[in-house]
């Protein structure tokens, strides 16, 4: 007796349903390993691209000269994943890019650079040797390390006041040199080629001052920039990023300016009273801040005299250039305040002038005459102080100031110093 068995076609189907679906659900267990494989690699690819971004900022912290290109640079690494760098000037200070690369994951970062200033190690004040000793009048306070001339520190008297203190000096005295430090000779070059030779050269460089009230530009795209051969006036702006606003004339900020991380170059620039924000004013002529304003850190004041072919009349002061940067009654600076001349010229002219109430928290740099009547919170570097007092000027003579070290962070950066280390200043964006 012969048993015939049929399989029903519903069967047969059910079997080949539950068979696909077990296909499916194990290509899809496959693909979830997989994708979760690929994508755990891909988010580790993206965290080191960001913590080895480092290593780029380490290098260019530690790199002598600017790049004119994009480099690679060689590091402890795996596969298909590099690490590019630039390293430029950005106004007075450096702009450092590291980008790193892995597979199609790309991360920037991009630093302002410039020289370490340790508040309890570098000196409070630098006062070059000129033979002159150092007279403190009235309310004076120096505190920190002083580098001064052999004849050291004196008090004195100027209208009436006598110097006030319970020490000449409240901390460390050492022996100044016949030379302040001096700035990066690539420093140098490019002050000068901002103030003579830079313009932007392509139309698509360009920014359009009345396109809008606000512009930014970032500095992981091109410099953009506004160039005049006439006066500027900048108000009812907000001006950010990576931008170059040159004027052949002069540049006028208005209080209702908000200007953030640009660089403004003239021969003459004007702050207005009150003006608020973050950037580098470079002239050739004078730089004059307003009372009330409010510069944060980094900022920078510059003005850069190229007179080495001047030849000095002691006779007729009209030879030498109204060079000055003039800080008026309650304005702040977070940054460096800086005067540099090609040539150093012996005369009592006031290069750099502080008024009372005003203050610097970061660093005065001035290869000329420095008239202090504020607050310098951090180091001070000139050639030499002067006082105009009473109708006289007293050289080397600090009346009613302050040079001090306690009420700035214990790190913060300045202009690039020759055998200097480097500090990132700020991250961009």
């Amino acid at each position: 007796m012969k048993l015939k068995l049929k399989l029903r076609s519903g069967a047969l189907q059910f079997t080949v349903f539950i068979a696909v679906l077990i296909a499916l659900l194990l290509a899809g267990l496959v693909l979830y390993a997989y994708t979760f494989i690929y994508m755990k690699e891909q988010s580790k690819g993206a965290i080191e691209n960001i913590q080895i971004a480092d290593i780029g900022i380490q290098s260019l912290l530690e790199q002598k000269e600017l790049s004119t290109d994009t480099s690679q640079i060689d590091f402890i690494k795996k596969e298909n994943q590099i690490i590019k760098t630039h390293l430029s000037q950005w106004g007075v200070f450096q702009k450092g890019i590291t980008t790193t690369l892995f597979r199609k994951k790309k991360f920037t970062k991009t630093a302002i650079i410039g020289s370490v200033i340790l508040a309890d190690k570098s000196p409070t004040l630098y006062l070059q040797e000129t033979h002159n000793a150092l007279t403190v009048v009235g309310s004076t306070k120096i505190q920190g390390i002083a580098y001064l001339p052999t004849q050291g520190v004196n008090s004195g008297y100027i209208a009436g006041n006598s110097y006030y203190g319970s020490q000449l000096i409240y901390g460390r005295i050492e022996k100044s040199t016949a030379e302040l430090p001096k700035p990066e000779k690539m420093f140098i070059d490019a002050i000068n080629f901002y103030l003579k030779e830079y313009k932007i050269d392509r139309q698509e460089d360009y920014i359009n001052l009345n396109s809008g009230i606000k512009i930014t530009n970032s500095f992981k795209e091109k410099t953009k920039g506004f160039y005049s051969q006439n006066p500027i006036v900048i108000e009812n702006k907000i001006l950010s990023g990576n931008i170059i606003i040159k004027s052949e004339t002069s540049i006028k900020i208005k209080k209702t300016a908000l200007l953030k991380d640009i660089i403004l170059i003239a021969p003459i620039i004007e702050i207005d009273d009150e003006v608020t924000g973050c950037f580098q004013a470079i002239a050739s002529r004078k730089i004059i801040m307003g009372k009330k304003c409010n510069l944060s850190y980094p900022s920078a004041l510059l003005l850069y005299q190229d007179n080495k072919d001047i030849i000095l009349d002691n006779s007729n002061y009209s030879t030498v250039p109204d060079n000055q940067v003039f800080i008026d009654i309650g304005s702040i600076i977070k940054g460096s305040v800086v005067y540099i001349q090609t040539k150093e010229i012996p005369d009592f002219l006031t290069q750099i002038v502080l008024e009372k109430d005003s203050k610097i928290k970061g660093q005065v740099y001035c290869n000329g005459n420095f008239e202090i009547r504020g607050t310098v919170s951090g180091c001070v570097f000139t050639r030499q102080f002067t006082a105009n007092q009473a109708g006289s000027i007293f050289v080397n003579h600090v009346y009613n100031a302050t040079i001090e070290n306690e009420n700035v962070p214990q790190l913060y950066g300045g202009i690039i110093l020759e055998q200097e280390p480097k500090t990132v200043l700020k991250w961009l964006y």
